[in-house]
């Protein structure tokens, strides 16, 4: 994977001149750094002030999505805003930062059969907004001009993009009440298909009881087989863990199914994971193969994160770039009280028999302002469970989720 990267990164580099628009000594063609725990790391600690244990709802989000948004924003930003920003995405400075980000984009955009996954980032910036040259130059794919005047016409481009890159399953992004008055909008899209490696029998699914707690439950589309899956139990994170994976088995989902039954359990899971703890339970050494018995339900979810962005960000660290009176954004160019104005986030997950479908867009509004054969172990997600979509060879989270109320999850 390391030099799958070098190598995307090279290429995305070639022909880029070194405006030295972050540092005196920017050296866009050095090593780049493969490890993208940060993401993870970034994404938890956003989940856990976005979801609470105890809420009656499902929960989907792209951390990586959000993340590439605020990568757009960091890259621009200088002072206070740019360390706020540097310790919340858990960066190592601008060029580095620069080098992955091309990095991925790269080989993201790489054609493979196996399964799908597209991402896409956007800066459309007002006419009025003085730009540096270089940054233009440097990110010319992802700059475009714009009459934030034209209220609807900034609407419709917007939306068309999110909605063409997330293969139609995130519209409406933005209404004209979330641009009126805006000078720059960040934008990023992303996308996911993939057929389980070993799928579901359709005739095998059928009408189960999903506990919402050990008293109450509800009838589910339970979906059933038993096959061979890498699967381990981890005290650290107080749960059993089931690796399902796509074709190809570079991208799986990870199930993380408390040990402990009912609301209490479920709580000390969420409590217990941090990035150290999940790459851990996640790696393949760590897990065995093992024949199980995998009940999961078939479900659809579509969830918009908006007013609860903000706060949970400031939590995180990210203060200044919210304020007019401290945003720093002047790596862009002459912009002292360019302020981040909303963060909003919609995403969709679908999960059936063949495999699974995945959305999310993220926009941020700126305005001036062994040969024995083991026993088969159960594992019936049939109470509120965690999951992951991971990419194995990055070990990067690009879609996480909890399942929880069925009646909300139904296509």
């Amino acid at each position: 994977m390391k030099f799958a990267v070098v190598g995307a990164v090279a290429a995305a580099l070639v022909g880029v001149v070194q405006p030295q628009c972050f540092t005196d000594n920017d050296n866009f063609l050095i090593k780049v750094n493969t490890d993208l725990s940060g993401v993870t790391d970034f994404g938890f600690d956003l989940y856990r002030r976005l979801d609470s244990p105890s809420s009656p709802r499902n929960f989907f989000f792209s951390p990586f999505s959000i993340w590439s948004a605020f990568i757009l924003a960091y890259l621009g930003s200088a002072g206070e805003t740019e360390a706020q920003l540097q310790r919340a995405l858990r960066v190592d400075g601008k060029v580095e930062t620069f080098k992955i980000w091309r990095a991925l984009e790269a080989l993201y955009q790489t054609s493979n059969n196996d399964y799908t996954f597209n991402i896409a980032n956007r800066a459309y910036i007002d006419n009025v907004l003085p730009i540096r040259p270089c940054i233009i130059e440097l990110l010319s794919n992802e700059f475009e001009r714009i009459n934030f005047r034209d209220v609807f016409s900034a609407v419709n481009r917007i939306n068309n993009f999110a909605s063409t890159n997330t293969k139609g399953k995130i519209n409406d992004l933005v209404t004209v009440e979330n641009i009126e008055g805006i000078h720059m909008a960040i934008v990023n899209a992303a996308y996911f298909k993939g057929t389980w490696q070993f799928q579901f029998k359709p005739t095998s699914t059928a009408s189960e009881r999903f506990f919402v707690t050990p008293q109450s439950h509800q009838m589910v589309p339970m979906m059933n087989q038993i096959s061979a899956f890498n699967f381990g139990e981890f005290d650290q994170v107080a749960a059993s863990v089931l690796e399902l994976p796509y074709t190809g088995e570079r991208v799986s989902m990870f199930l993380f199914l408390p040990v402990q039954e009912g609301p209490q359990g479920f709580a000390n899971m969420v409590s217990k994971l941090s990035g150290n703890n999940l790459r851990a339970a996640t790696h393949k050494k760590n897990l065995k193969k093992q024949d199980v018995d995998l009940k999961l339900p078939k479900f659809r979810m579509e969830l918009k994160l908006a007013d609860e962005m903000i706060p949970a960000l400031k939590d995180m660290g990210i203060v200044d770039i919210f304020s007019s009176d401290k945003v720093d954004l002047t790596t862009l160019g002459n912009l002292r009280n360019l302020t981040l104005e909303k963060v909003i986030h919609k995403a969709f997950v679908e999960v059936n028999e063949e495999g699974t479908e995945a959305a999310a867009a993220t926009v941020l509004t700126f305005t001036l302002r062994a040969s024995r054969r083991d026993p088969v172990v159960p594992f019936h997600c049939n109470r509120p469970f965690l999951f992951l979509i991971r990419d194995n060879e990055t070990n990067n989270n690009l879609f996480m989720g909890v399942y929880r109320a069925p009646d909300a999850a139904r296509s």
